[in-house]
């Protein structure tokens, strides 16, 4: 009975853990120092003085997708005011496509 129970818990956990999706996110953090609204508005490219290895300072990175005009908005005000953003993309991306942006003070 008991080696029955152990044996429910331990398929509910592998059931659980085997269906959640992690979400691993890098942040590169730094000045917009170039912005190209050529694209607008299906996406913008730009580049940064920072990055990570897959994506180095000076390299274009992009943002495809939803918001266009709002992120090229803080975008644009950040090199102005020449704030630091936060461009976060997905772990292991190459593309350099941004899933959230960030202004800071």
């Amino acid at each position: 009975m008991k080696s029955k129970a152990i044996t429910i818990v331990a398929a509910t956990i592998a059931l659980f853990v085997s269906s959640s999706q992690a979400h691993a996110l890098q942040y590169i953090t730094g000045h917009v120092t170039l912005l190209e609204p050529t694209y607008l508005p299906d996406m913008i490219s730009f580049q940064m003085d920072a990055g990570n290895a897959a994506c180095p300072a000076g390299q274009f990175v992009f943002w495809r997708g939803g918001a266009t005009e709002a992120v090229y908005t803080t975008l644009l005000s950040a090199l102005l005011a020449n704030k630091t953003i936060n461009f976060v993309i997905e772990d292991d991306d190459t593309s350099c496509t941004g899933r959230f942006v960030h202004i800071s003070r």
